[in-house]
């Protein structure tokens, strides 16, 4: 069950869940590491932060899940 639209490529605010108010992003680097990146940042700058490897579409819903996250996508990204 997923909780909402998970965007990829599109900076979200986590508004409710595990690190509330910082920032994420997930990258499709399927073509580098055969997976996606989730990037997480105190700023929606990303210039530093931290990020995740998930190797599919269900495994970041999993992580969204296991997190609480709740995000506010930005609209122009």
């Amino acid at each position: 069950m997923m909780f909402e639209k998970i965007k990829i490529g599109i900076a979200g605010k986590i508004i409710s869940g595990d690190d509330s108010g910082c920032w994420i992003k997930i990258e499709d680097d399927l073509k580098n590491t055969g997976g996606y990146l989730i990037h997480q940042s105190e700023t929606p700058t990303f210039v530093e932060g931290s990020d995740d490897w998930v190797e599919n579409l269900e495994a970041i819903e999993g992580y969204f899940q296991e997190s609480m996250w709740v995000i506010d996508w930005e609209e122009n990204p």
